[in-house]
């Protein structure tokens, strides 16, 4: 009877393990506990595809860029922005930066809206398994919740 037992533990360890390894193999999996890829943004009122925008790590903060809009001219140009950002091409500028890890996702860091050119504080939080990226802006009856697609 001891054997048996033995056996049923050493397979049941051995397919646990196996079942682990092939959880962290794969890489959609393997990557859901990082906000760096490429996501697309929706509208957030028509849900439309809006753009595709690039999240990268540097310096342990997060940093984001607008790759390409999903409709529109290739060279539009951030009209609304101030500062550096004022009449530079959409595709390529800095939208978010300075966002740190936190017991939630990230935070710290600021969003650029390029349509207002407004700059504000934002949070970004992994959902639906690393498939989803939430990003809160705004307090009280002003806060916006936006999800956006992992596209890579």
């Amino acid at each position: 009877m001891t054997f048996g037992i033995r056996r049923l533990a050493l397979m049941c360890a051995v397919a646990l393990f196996s079942g682990a390894a092939a959880l962290f193999a794969h890489p959609a999996i393997a990557d859901s506990g990082s906000a760096a890829g490429k996501w697309m943004i929706h509208h957030p009122l028509s849900g439309e595809p809006l753009m595709i925008v690039e999240i990268e790590e540097k310096d342990g903060a997060l940093e984001g860029h607008i790759v390409k809009l999903a409709e529109g001219p290739e060279d539009a140009i951030c009209w609304s922005c101030t500062g550096e950002n004022r009449n530079k091409p959409l595709a390529g500028i800095k939208f978010l930066s300075g966002f740190r890890p936190d017991a939630m996702g990230w935070s710290g860091g600021f969003l650029l809206q390029p349509a207002t050119g407004t700059v504000s504080p934002a949070r970004l939080e992994l959902v639906d398994g690393g498939r989803a990226l939430l990003m809160t802006t705004g307090r009280g009856p002003l806060r916006v919740d936006q999800k956006w697609e992992r596209i890579d």
